[in-house]
């Protein structure tokens, strides 16, 4: 049986903050474990009104952008309505594609779930690595998405 967090986070401010904070703490964690710092990687797309409340609807419920490396993160957050595990995740490319202005991005939709995040985070882990590419991101992920 799937463990879903926060499951409310739609209709539940303090629970959207949670989902938001988890993301963040997540990838601070793997960003910190696979480079000893961050490299350059900061907060990408914003998620919030001027007045600081989070947007709410998940989409995406947090992101991340390393300049230096022109590589992004984009993790959308669904309500949960399956007991299956949930997630999808893609590569894509943001902004202008020439040579120079575009940022290759991992691309993750999930119902956020004990066993979601493990896949997400072995995603994440492997795209903040500073040699990954963009082709091999495709190839894992193609791996990966048998476990789903």
């Amino acid at each position: 049986m799937v463990k879903h967090l926060f499951k409310t986070f739609l209709s539940n401010i303090d629970d959207y903050k949670a989902s938001e904070n988890f993301w963040r703490n997540l990838c601070e964690s793997i960003l910190i474990k696979h480079q000893g710092q961050k490299h350059g990687w900061k907060i990408w797309l914003n998620v919030h009104f001027v007045d600081g409340t989070p947007f709410l609807d998940g989409n995406p419920i947090y992101s991340l952008i390393s300049p230096d490396s022109k590589k992004g993160i984009c993790i959308n957050q669904d309500e949960p309505r399956t007991e299956k595990i949930y997630i999808g995740a893609w590569m894509d490319k943001f902004g202008p594609i020439d040579e120079e202005n575009f940022i290759e991005e991992l691309v993750l939709v999930c119902e956020l779930s004990e066993e979601s995040v493990q896949l997400a985070s072995e995603l994440i882990e492997a795209w903040v690595k500073e040699n990954t590419s963009y082709s091999e991101m495709e190839l894992l992920i193609e791996k990966c998405s048998n476990l789903w």
